[in-house]
């Protein structure tokens, strides 16, 4: 389901032995320009709403039966991948794909276990506290200079991610600089989670800092903005706090829409009040240099609370972000 070489895990991306490991590829992602093998190897990309499908395919091309539990997992997934056949990434094939595994893993309704399953995921997601919920469902890309990362949220009600705004804006801020490992120049320039409604169809984007705001406000143009959370401080002196969440409307796949609408601008020459992180002559500004002191000397550690979810000390990351002005 992936390709890319940042996407894979780190005991793959590392080994120099990778291109002898992998025998095949299975996806719905574009073919990574780095992705390449030493040997022949099976390929199987479609431009369809879902890898499991494609699986499916393989089934039914194979004359096989994938059986009742095989077939009602694959139906989960493309029903979570497709938002339920309801995103704009969804083809005919995804549609057969979901009615021939309903019918093998003896499902009557598929709608009705799409709907439980995503409000159970709304929950999950809710439970899982900040810090994971920037992490979990978030993948990064780079547009000439520019990095950028975008992490999604699927859920059936946006009030309970809403409540906590001031705290994911928090960990996407550090999440920046946490990308780098250490190394600046791999550090993101943007960071931006994306609350997509599944029932409504419809998503908001949260707005982290300066930087992100002259980009979305270029990305998503004619888009409202308004204050993320009643009473939110302006994380930054770039940014306004009723700046800090935008309304993108019907637009639901970071693949098909969110991913097009950074890049699109990114290729056009985009400029801002920052250089990117990679550029020599790069430097930090009050803000960010406040954000990686306290990073670097252990003020916002990471720690498991009592149901083994990961917490951050989010006090002087707090005073950092929405405190600290630049000149």
């Amino acid at each position: 389901d992936h390709n890319e070489e940042k996407q894979m895990v780190k005991s793959l991306r590392e080994d120099p032995n990778r291109r002898n490991r992998i025998v095949g590829l299975i996806d719905h992602h574009a073919l990574s320009s780095s992705f390449c093998s030493d040997k022949p190897l099976l390929i199987d990309l479609r431009p369809w709403g879902s890898m499991s499908s494609i699986v499916a395919h393989m089934f039914l091309r194979n004359n096989k039966n994938p059986g009742q539990a095989i077939a009602r997992l694959l139906m989960c997934a493309i029903l979570s991948d497709t938002l339920n056949l309801q995103s704009v990434t969804t083809t005919d094939a995804d549609r057969f794909a979901v009615a021939f595994l309903a019918k093998v893993g003896n499902i009557e309704d598929p709608d009705e276990i799409a709907r439980l399953m995503f409000r159970a995921k709304t929950s999950w997601i809710v439970n899982l506290g900040p810090y994971a919920m920037v992490r979990g469902d978030q993948k990064d890309f780079m547009v000439n200079d520019w990095k950028f990362g975008i992490a999604v949220l699927e859920v059936t009600t946006m009030e309970p991610v809403m409540q906590i705004a001031d705290q994911l804006i928090l960990e996407l801020r550090a999440l920046k600089i946490e990308k780098g490992s250490g190394e600046r120049t791999k550090e993101l320039d943007f960071a931006f989670l994306f609350v997509v409604n599944v029932v409504k169809q419809c998503s908001v984007l949260l707005i982290c800092g300066g930087r992100e705001y002259a980009l979305a406000s270029k990305a998503f143009e004619g888009c409202p903005f308004k204050i993320a959370k009643e009473g939110l401080q302006a994380p930054g002196s770039h940014i306004a706090a009723g700046q800090t969440l935008c309304d993108v409307g019907p637009l639901v796949s970071r693949k098909a829409q969110f991913v097009p609408a950074f890049s699109r601008i990114l290729n056009e020459g985009f400029t801002c009040h920052k250089l990117p992180v990679a550029s020599p002559n790069y430097v930090d500004d009050n803000e960010t240099g406040a954000v990686r002191n306290v990073l670097e000397h252990g003020e916002a550690n990471v720690s498991l609370d009592g149901s083994q979810h990961y917490k951050r000390d989010l006090v002087k990351l707090g005073s950092a972000v929405f405190e600290e002005k630049a000149l």
